[in-house]
């Protein structure tokens, strides 16, 4: 099971090409053992270009081990050390300041559910939520059944997420789960086509059995989890309002939970 998504070890591996001269480039891929060495070309191209062969690596051998343990770990770790100051800082010191790789590399660790304090990496949710896992599924059932505009909303929300696009992010994510419930609404009963989008075809999901009435998934006074997620979602009406990185990574993984929960139990009753 991997710990880290595709997108956050090309960003950990970005952050390598930054950092790291010839020398030292040479050196961490020898400690990463000979069959990596050598799938690498030496210093006589590019460090971007060595980063280039590492990713193509990883993507071809995703559960390959090292001596510290799987191969994205280590190069996550790698990128985190490389974060750190060289000394300490004093009280009264602004913090450093990140590079724009640096940035994406540490909004994607949060869109997998670690954070980085005291340069350790830890998780912000317990391990058994399993968000890279969650959001690969995700990707993948939306593919098999076709939602394809929802699948593209995700995407948007994820890339604005990792620009630091709060607002963006923020509404990406409401329009894919509005897209979500009514492509799932209509692929069960395709009369809900006469119906507006949102809360009718949600109300109409309810009806069908899908959005559980006795698991207070859904209310028709608006008291269920799918009624009140909406309005944390959005709680302005059309303006986004403010939000900040906690808040927006928070909807994240509310959403992505939310709907591979959902997903999954479709997935199902399309296979009965």
């Amino acid at each position: 099971m991997n710990r880290f998504s595709r997108r956050t070890v090309v960003a950990a591996i970005d952050v390598l090409d930054q950092k790291l001269t010839q020398a030292a480039t040479s050196h961490f891929l020898l400690t990463l053992g000979p069959e990596i060495n050598g799938a690498v070309r030496g210093e006589g191209t590019s460090v971007r270009k060595r980063m280039n062969d590492l990713i193509s690596f990883v993507d071809h051998h995703p559960a390959h081990l090292v001596d510290g343990g799987p191969l994205e770990v280590v190069i996550v770790e790698k990128a985190v050390s490389l974060l750190q100051p060289d000394r300490p800082r004093a009280p009264w010191s602004p913090p450093p300041s990140l590079s724009p790789a640096a940035k994406v590399f540490n909004r994607l660790l949060e869109q997998d559910g670690v954070v980085i304090s005291d340069g350790t990496l830890r998780r912000a949710l317990p391990a058994d939520i399993a968000l890279p896992r969650t959001d690969s599924e995700l990707t993948s059932l939306l593919e098999q059944h076709g939602f394809d505009t929802a699948k593209g909303h995700l995407e948007q929300a994820s890339d604005a997420h990792g620009r630091g696009n709060w607002a963006s992010a923020n509404g990406q994510l409401r329009t894919f789960l509005d897209a979500l419930l009514d492509g799932v609404a209509a692929k069960l009963d395709p009369s809900v086509g006469v119906l507006p989008s949102g809360q009718p075809r949600r109300a109409k999901l309810a009806g069908l059995g899908f959005l559980s009435i006795p698991l207070n998934e859904w209310d028709n006074d608006g008291r269920g989890f799918i009624n009140g997620l909406v309005r944390r979602l959005h709680p302005q009406g059309a303006h986004l309002g403010l939000s900040d990185e906690d808040d927006s990574t928070f909807r994240l993984h509310v959403v992505l939970l939310t709907a591979a929960l959902l997903l999954r139990r479709f997935d199902q009753i399309t296979k009965q």
